[in-house]
């Protein structure tokens, strides 16, 4: 069966664990990148729930990632410690992933 994982901070993880999704706080975007690559070898792992403060760190090198994989998916998601909008340019993500 497919899982649905969340990488980020205590509050957002633990939220979601309380809602049933398995999750792993990490402290930076570097433990997050690492958690990354460890959670992509498992076949059960469809989609990655990340935290975008910690993608922040890390954003050029998470997006490089984000490319070249398909499965599983990686989703930025905002930090329920502090909800701001911050635009996501998915065209512009499109537009990489397809080489336009």
């Amino acid at each position: 069966m497919a899982r649905v994982v969340v990488v980020g901070d205590k509050h957002t993880v633990y939220t979601f664990k309380m809602l049933g999704f398995p999750g792993v706080v990490v402290g930076s975007g570097k433990d997050m990148m690492r958690v990354l690559e460890e959670l992509k070898e498992q076949e059960d792992v469809a989609v990655v729930l990340v935290t975008s403060n910690l993608v922040d760190e890390v954003r050029p090198e998470f997006n490089r990632v984000r490319l070249k994989i398909t499965k599983p998916i990686l989703m930025e998601i905002p930090t329920l410690r502090e909800v701001k909008y911050q635009p996501v340019d998915y065209l512009g993500i499109l537009r990489a992933a397809l080489g336009i």
